[in-house]
């Protein structure tokens, strides 16, 4: 026969399960009013602020530079600005290839900027300018203390230049610290001959579209030419050398 319980036996577990689920929602009321509590009181303390801002990678323009355009300053909430945006914000920078904004703990900002590389100067009367990568004209206060990249003369076409831009972005370090000078040469055959002035003393002749190609082969060349010999290196259609002394004459040294 079925034993029957009697409700009288039931009442202390069932105050005891009734007093555990009780105590139960004071801890958790009591924990969602401390993480609130805290809460409220990160954000009211210089916790929640920026206290530093950090840049990485520049070198064009100084780190105030990239705070002012960033939209972010010390005292600004750490929170309520969106990475993105600031982000955007620094890629509006002609200069600027890439960035990325990360909050550091516990409340710092680091901005790391990518820019563009610089490729050479462009020289307009007795001004230098500095030509980026992507074809970026950063125009220059003052004369460059050095001078140590090509230095490209008669580029004022914007086309003509692009295309130098982009045969300068192809060759190699080596190679470009060889080019003292670029001359823009247009002509009725061939509106993109150029003349370069080497810092080893050479004169090459090329053709624009087709330098970076071509120009590869230069340390083979003057490998061949007479020791203590100088000359004209004519990429522009096959491959040819004539000392200077033939080019210009005996008296050209």
């Amino acid at each position: 026969m079925e034993k029957i319980i009697d409700i009288e036996e039931r009442i202390p577990t069932l105050k005891e399960r009734r007093k555990k689920r009780t105590n139960r929602r004071f801890l958790m009321l009591i924990a969602i009013f401390v993480i609130t509590l805290l809460t409220l009181l990160y954000f009211q303390s210089p916790l929640s602020h920026i206290a530093k801002i950090t840049v990485e990678g520049n070198h064009l323009k100084s780190k105030e530079y990239y705070i002012k355009h960033s939209g972010l300053g010390k005292g600004d909430s750490l929170w309520e600005f969106k990475r993105n945006t600031v982000e955007n914000l620094l890629k509006e920078q002609k200069i600027v290839k890439n960035v990325s904004v990360k909050r550091n703990w516990p409340n710092d900002i680091t901005i790391s900027v990518t820019e563009y590389q610089q490729v050479a100067y462009l020289k307009e009367n007795d001004h230098y300018n500095l030509v980026l990568s992507d074809g970026t004209i950063l125009h220059l206060n003052n004369t460059p203390s050095s001078l140590n990249m090509p230095i490209l003369v008669g580029f004022e076409d914007e086309k003509t230049r692009m295309k130098m831009i982009h045969q300068l972005n192809e060759l190699n370090n080596e190679l470009i610290s060889l080019i003292s000078q670029v001359n823009a040469l247009p002509n009725d055959s061939n509106p993109y001959a150029i003349q370069m002035f080497m810092n080893d003393g050479f004169e090459v002749r090329a053709s624009i579209p087709t330098l970076a190609d071509k120009l590869k082969y230069y340390p083979s060349i003057i490998s061949q030419v007479k020791k203590g010999e100088k000359g004209v290196i004519d990429l522009e259609v096959g491959t040819f050398y004539r000392s200077y002394n033939s080019e210009y004459g005996a008296s050209t040294k």
